[in-house]
């Protein structure tokens, strides 16, 4: 199972394609709810909240555990300490795939960031898995 981050699924959203596709069923793509709070807000009304929702649904839900803030917090004051400022979204996903033992796929930059501090984030490489 893989993680998937805002701007994966935004690009894909945008511009579907077979291969995302493949990579969503062959990895048991899975999110979060910041991430999914995140895509919902970007709905231009209600008829296109109820379409991105219904598109949300068909993937796996990380759900977050009570001892996941704690977690959270001392993963922030570790980034803080090592000079490391992110979207506290941004912190959120990459604690959530930490603490699932699970590859994050994003193309935000912030995340490779997060990984020079929290070296076992594993960050997941599209490029690396084609089709076939």
């Amino acid at each position: 199972m893989i993680l998937i981050d805002t701007s994966v699924l935004v690009d894909y959203l945008r511009s579907p394609t077979d291969h995302v596709l493949h990579l969503f069923e062959e990895k048991s793509a899975a999110i979060c709810g910041v991430t999914r709070a995140e895509i919902l807000a970007g709905a231009r009304n209600l008829s296109d909240l109820d379409r991105i929702a219904s598109s949300l649904d068909v993937l796996d839900q990380i759900i977050t555990a009570e001892e996941f803030w704690d977690l959270l917090g001392k993963n922030l004051s570790l980034l803080r300490a090592a000079g490391v400022t992110v979207p506290l979204a941004d912190a959120m996903i990459a604690t959530l795939a930490l603490e699932n033992d699970l590859e994050l796929w994003t193309r935000d930059a912030h995340f490779v960031r997060i990984q020079g501090v929290l070296s076992k984030l594993r960050l997941f490489q599209a490029e690396t898995h084609p089709l076939g």
